[in-house]
């Protein structure tokens, strides 16, 4: 059975915060291969202006993909992890995310539809620091079957 469209507008604020380590940071910068010097020394985030390391762009992925998952089970959306496409994805830089932020993320879904047998939803993210100030803004789109035996 398809998602209901009633979903759509629901929000959901991932109820544990996210602390930026950075030794996380530097492990995540070696993984995808940026090997600029401000994601893993503190000096050259220094130069840059910045007291601490800084995490790369895409680091919150991280956090991105627990809060998902964590809503769609509060939700009780049957939609899960191993069943999922990332379609599309959209990043809107604020500020700079630096090893010791606490993070944490807010939610919504944008929109629903069904295409080829799967539902498409369009999640909308805001992260936040601890002063409480947006630091990146996102959506995703993402294809997954909600269907128990993955059959449309």
């Amino acid at each position: 059975m398809a998602l209901s469209p009633d979903i759509v507008g629901m929000t959901y604020t991932y109820p544990e915060p996210y602390v930026v380590g950075r030794e996380v940071v530097r492990q995540y910068a070696n993984a995808v291969k940026n090997e600029d010097a401000a994601y893993v020394d503190e000096d050259a985030a220094r130069a840059l202006g910045h007291d601490a390391i800084l995490a790369p762009l895409t680091f919150i992925s991280i956090l991105g993909l627990r809060a998902q998952m964590a809503f769609f089970e509060h939700a009780n959306i049957p939609i899960f992890d191993e069943k999922l496409i990332q379609a599309e994805q959209g990043l809107k830089l604020l500020q700079p995310i630096k090893a010791g932020d606490t993070l944490y993320c807010h939610i919504r879904i944008d929109s629903l539809r069904q295409a080829f047998g799967a539902d498409v939803l369009t999640l909308r993210s805001r992260i936040t620091n601890q002063h409480g100030e947006t630091v990146q803004e996102d959506y995703t789109t993402m294809a997954g079957r909600s269907e128990a035996d993955g059959t449309a």
